[in-house]
């Protein structure tokens, strides 16, 4: 955040109000003048008097009085106008946010509801950690389908996840949450659903931190667009590291290990749900992926500050009774 200074919001009134006074204090002036002109008169043996010491004192006193008041005038006309120009303090805001993104691409063929449930649990409370990384969520089965783009709206996604929660957990009231994930032949479609989820990034210059978290019981059953191997090399292209959770791996076999190669081929990590701490250390993982911090654009905050004219008036204000007083000669 960086300090500008002080701004005024009606600088016109300050101008305007300037030159009304110039012009005010003229024509006063000129008032007095033919006003002292026309009053002047000759007075025999005056010098006796003007030169008295009584005299002098009392003029001198008359002339720091109306000194006095025509400073303390000016200064009360001044610290007015200063007020009525609405004096500012002006800071330009350089806001900075957090370049992290993580889209959670679940399965949600019927052996991964549990799996899938838990994860979310987790990363709703891991929400209240973020300030300004992004999370998106897709879940796929024979198609896969958005149910929110990535958004740094924390009381949204909130809801979202508590709706994905219910839904997973089987509640009938919310089984409209798996629409758009049965359009297609088979179950597990594990390519197409990494492809989508790596494609939803959206497109920037900077570069930004992405993370997919891919849970899947990786027992395809179908024909897939796009197969496991050809999201892994779209994932690597676009920068995405791919942290895979497989709960249904059960010792060495052919899918979990291509499953494996895909995952740490982009960075990332793979994890058996037999490991007990599998979802802490992808939620550890991803929290460890170094978020770039990116400059928003840059905004004026102002401030009323009207502490100085009020002063200053203030001091005008006490001027001009004091000198309007009659002082005891």
């Amino acid at each position: 955040m960086e300090l500008n200074g002080l701004d005024l919001k009606f600088p016109g009134v300050l101008s305007l109000g300037t030159l009304l006074a110039a012009l005010l204090a003229y024509a006063v002036y000129r008032h007095l003048s033919r006003r002292s002109a026309k009053a002047a008169a000759a007075v025999a043996n005056s010098t006796a008097l003007t030169e008295l010491p009584a005299y002098r004192r009392a003029l001198r006193l008359h002339r720091i009085r109306m000194a006095v008041l025509a400073l303390s005038a000016v200064l009360l006309g001044g610290a007015a106008l200063v007020g009525a120009a609405r004096p500012l303090d002006t800071t330009v805001d350089k806001p900075q946010t957090r370049s992290r993104d993580i889209m959670l691409c679940l399965d949600i063929s019927g052996s991964m509801a549990a799996y899938d449930a838990t994860l979310v649990a987790t990363f709703k409370t891991l929400v209240k950690n973020f300030e300004g990384e992004r999370i998106g969520l897709i879940i796929f089965n024979s198609s896969a389908a958005t149910v929110f783009p990535l958004t740094d709206d924390y009381d949204f996604i909130n809801t979202e996840l508590d709706t994905a929660a219910r839904a997973l957990t089987g509640d009938p009231e919310y089984d409209s949450f798996f629409a758009g994930t049965f359009n297609g032949r088979g179950t597990s479609l594990i390519g197409d659903g990494l492809a989508t989820c790596v494609s939803s990034f959206d497109k920037v210059d900077v570069q930004r931190a992405r993370s997919v978290v891919f849970a899947t019981d990786n027992h395809l059953a179908g024909r897939p667009i796009i197969d496991i191997d050809e999201a892994g090399e779209l994932a690597k292209v676009k920068g995405v590291r791919v942290y895979g959770l497989n709960p249904e791996e059960d010792g060495p076999d052919e899918e979990a290990t291509e499953l494996r190669d895909v995952v740490t081929g982009t960075a990332g990590q793979y994890y058996a749900m037999s490991d007990q701490s599998a979802i802490k250390g992808i939620v550890d993982s991803v929290q460890a992926q170094e978020a770039t911090l990116i400059d928003a654009a840059a905004r004026s905050l102002y401030t009323d500050n009207p502490t100085l004219p009020i002063v200053l008036a203030g001091v005008g204000l006490f001027g001009v009774i004091g000198a309007s007083r009659r002082w005891a000669s």
